[in-house]
């Protein structure tokens, strides 16, 4: 559990280990929802050859779930509380070192792309990771918003069908997500697409960003090609489009999603590792 808030709440962190011995820098996971936690990530481990590294953003998961009268929901709080779990992870070691710098990357699926934008581009002062991953996220939710209407219409508004087909295609559901939504697991004050309705990339926050960035997209996610535009005016950024999937697509094309996860990680590695 790493103390957040001036010590006042704690949000539960899992570190993974590969069984083999490896080099390789770990990855810093952040869940989407707002408010759904991290269980439905957790089949990245059986993908990538690294540590990787989780955690419930506070409200959710096995993380602190105080009242929005006893602590603030939004995403500059989620901010602060990232910087926070950063900055305990490089004093516990989990982050290493590595000529003098932390040496690690970060990852966000959807929401969690979100947060991990804004606590880039937020001005704290944070040990920046070496490369972004953008897994299935908006540039901005109001054109999501747009686009999740058109395709709900299109489906005469039936809520399973829309699931089945632009949120997650496998059948039966991947246990991870539903260990995600099990009762009493996602969050209960600060959850869902709506309370960050109005929410896009600052286009200063866009060009101030100069790190490689992976983009990834499913090729039936709801999340469209149309709001993700913004994330093509990043300095550095690939996209990366999964055939056959939606919104989860680790879940649903584990095998090519992690292949292209793993190879976009070594790649911005030092020179030792990439040449192994």
């Amino acid at each position: 559990m790493l103390p957040v808030r001036g010590g006042t709440c704690r949000l539960w962190a899992g570190h993974h280990l590969p069984a083999a011995a490896t080099e390789s820098w770990p990855l810093l996971v952040c869940h989407g929802g707002p408010g759904v936690p991290s269980d439905y990530l957790f089949p990245l481990v059986g993908q990538l050859r690294r540590p990787v590294i989780f955690f419930d953003q506070l409200g959710c998961g096995r993380s602190d779930r105080p009242t929005p009268d006893v602590q603030k929901y939004s995403i500059a709080a989620s901010v602060q509380d990232l910087t926070d779990v950063i900055d305990a992870l490089v004093a516990q070691g989990l982050i290493p070192m590595r000529e003098g710098q932390p040496a690690y990357h970060l990852y966000g699926q959807s929401f969690g792309g979100i947060l991990a934008f804004e606590t880039l581009t937020s001005g704290h002062r944070l040990p920046i990771p070496r490369s972004l991953t953008l897994s299935n996220v908006p540039s901005s939710v109001p054109l999501l918003l747009e686009d999740v209407a058109a395709l709900l219409a299109d489906l005469d508004g039936d809520a399973a069908r829309f699931d089945a087909t632009h949120v997650c295609r496998t059948t039966p559901r991947p246990a991870a997500l539903q260990a995600a939504y099990a009762p009493g697991h996602p969050g209960d004050h600060w959850r869902g697409v709506d309370v960050i309705a109005d929410w896009c990339a600052p286009e200063c926050s866009l060009g101030s960003l100069t790190l490689p960035v992976l983009v990834i997209a499913g090729e039936h996610d709801f999340v469209s090609l149309r709001s993700m535009e913004g994330w093509q005016q990043l300095a550095q950024q690939r996209l990366v489009v999964i055939p056959g999937a939606a919104h989860h697509a680790l879940l649903e094309s584990p095998e090519a999603y992690g292949a292209c996860l793993e190879g976009f990680l070594r790649e911005h590695e030092d020179p030792m590792i990439n040449a192994v």
